[in-house]
């Protein structure tokens, strides 16, 4: 049976500073996404094309999240629901953890991804 894939969203998420866009730049071949120590550099969802033979794959580079208990501002709660958003109607999800450790971060994602559809 033929695959009939042509297109699909790929989202990468996970705690700040894991490395979510120094991943989605490799993937993309450039640098579309700022890499940076301080937490919280990308602020909005980065989306960059891969384009193969028979098919593209978009890939969204989201900022970091954490539990909506450790947001300080407004903004920081906006970007956060903004990553989140970005689950919906995605193809795959790809979440980025440090190997060795589990964060309250992780655990925060990881429920909130049970509840995506």
């Amino acid at each position: 049976m033929k695959n009939n894939f042509k297109a699909g969203f790929v989202t990468v998420i996970g705690k700040p500073n894991v490395g979510k866009s120094t991943l989605i730049n490799q993937l993309i071949g450039e640098k579309i996404a700022i890499v940076s120590p301080r937490p919280q550099t990308t602020r909005n969802i980065i989306k960059g094309i891969v384009t193969f033979d028979e098919a593209q794959v978009i890939f969204l580079d989201t900022p970091g999240i954490i539990s909506f208990n450790k947001t300080r501002t407004l903004v920081d709660r906006h970007v956060v629901g903004e990553a989140l958003k970005s689950l919906e109607g995605t193809d795959i999800i790809a979440i980025m953890v440090e190997p060795f450790s589990i964060y309250e971060e992780d655990r925060f994602v990881l429920e909130k991804l049970k509840k995506t559809k």
